[in-house]
């Protein structure tokens, strides 16, 4: 059977504007029949009283409730424990179809993979975590001094290193933000993007429907990139081409705009931690110089150089390729691991090195399959993937990265449907 959607029903809310992850969740517990409950496949269940006591943390509880969290039930469970405890608030099956056409059968490519790893996963050498941890915290400490130095100096070349640092900052807590509720997800928010926004258009978006109507990481771009195989006119094509560094440079700030827009007209709430965006400004001018203008120069330079730099290798990272799934293309299948398949090439060259991993979202395809492991654990998973993969016929891809950053410019001027392997 030829699939070209993951989904029945196209995303409520999808083209209005501004977006927001609020309203993409509006729409999601319209098209979801979750029936204000939590939906796990086809059965509903009432996990209020569950709430503080969720490994995971209460934010993912308290945010989900209304929609189907089968996707996130299913990929950020890798044990059978939650299973067993889910029937404890089991309340009724659900009286509508699940909205995504995702399967996840228990004899499937992906079902497999995960009872793989989970008779593995105590095995697993962990001595690699801590490094992990010490690349975030270095890269905090980085952009800490390098911003306070260029501030005090009124120094640009030093600004541009605090600028790849909160670059990579920002990249490696993304590893961090899919784990359970702790510290550094919080590091986010230095860069004018948040976490809890990051929880939503990354994980519950991105991460689940990539490089379909579904995904948050497609439609916030639109209209000035357009990666969707669609109608595209030539001006319309050369217009994606040269706005790219634009956009590149302006995310960070995009982010942070689309976050108070949504708070004034669809009523999101704002916490403390909204606030973090001020501490680097803020110890800028304590520990740098005491000249607001030159704080606020050297900061805003800070913030727009590294959302070119983040940018720059997050579009990149290994979803927009003329070989990679976009809406509209036919799968041979919508098993959730084979879907992640189509959607998704890995890069070449960072694949032995921890720190190009963590900096360059890297081991991209393992981390779609299972995104609460530490990236440090993914390269002790690649002989079961392989040999998965050749049990169930289906292709591991793997580009140089120069050849996904060209991909990337010619999927923005693909319009026709294809036909994928996977």
């Amino acid at each position: 059977m030829k699939h070209s959607s993951i989904a029945f029903k196209y995303p409520t809310y999808r083209d209005d504007s501004p977006k927001s992850c609020k309203r993409w969740l509006d729409g999601k517990r319209i098209d979801d029949n979750a029936e204000g409950l939590w939906r796990v496949h086809d059965k509903l269940y009432d996990l209020r009283l569950f709430m503080k006591n969720h490994p995971g943390g209460k934010d993912w509880l308290e945010m989900t409730k209304g929609v189907d969290i089968t996707e996130l039930f299913e990929i950020h469970h890798i044990t059978d424990s939650a299973e067993k405890i889910l029937p404890k608030f089991y309340v009724r099956d659900a009286s509508s179809p699940r909205n995504y056409k995702i399967t996840f059968e228990e004899n499937g490519f992906y079902k497999t993979m995960k009872r793989r790893l989970a008779s593995k996963l105590e095995s697993l050498d962990e001595s690699q975590v801590s490094n992990s941890r010490f690349y975030c915290d270095f890269m905090l400490t980085s952009t800490i001094l390098f911003s306070v130095i260029a501030a005090r100096d009124n120094n640009y070349l030093i600004a541009s290193l605090a600028a790849l640092s909160l670059s990579w900052l920002v990249i490696i807590t993304h590893n961090f933000i899919h784990q359970k509720d702790n510290w550094r997800m919080y590091l986010m928010n230095l860069s004018l993007l948040n976490y809890r926004d990051w929880r939503v258009f990354h994980v519950m978006s991105h991460h689940h429907y990539p490089n379909s109507y579904h995904d948050l990481e497609i439609s916030f771009f639109e209209p000035f990139l357009n990666w969707m195989p669609e109608k595209k006119t030539k001006t319309q094509i050369y217009f994606y081409w040269a706005v790219s560094p634009i956009v590149y440079a302006s995310t960070l700030f995009s982010g942070f705009i689309m976050r108070m827009s949504s708070a004034i007209f669809h009523n999101q709430q704002l916490f403390a931690d909204d606030l973090m965006p001020l501490l680097l400004p803020t110890t800028m001018y304590i520990f740098g110089n005491i000249n607001i203008y030159v704080v606020v120069k050297i900061w805003l330079f800070i913030v727009m150089l590294s959302s070119f730099f983040y940018m720059l290798v997050a579009i990149n990272a290994g979803h927009h390729h003329r070989e990679i799934f976009h809406e509209g293309d036919e799968l041979k299948s919508l098993d959730f691991g084979v879907y992640q398949l189509a959607a998704t090439i890995d890069k070449v060259e960072v694949k032995n090195s921890l720190f190009l991993t963590l900096t360059t979202f890297g081991q991209h395809i393992l981390h779609h399959f299972f995104p609460s492991l530490d990236h440090s654990l993914l390269p002790q998973l690649t002989e079961m993937f392989y040999e998965t993969c050749q049990e169930f016929e289906n292709e591991f891809r793997e580009f140089p990265w120069w050849e996904l950053i060209k991909g990337q410019y010619i999927q923005l001027a693909r319009t026709e449907t294809t036909k994928l392997s996977n």
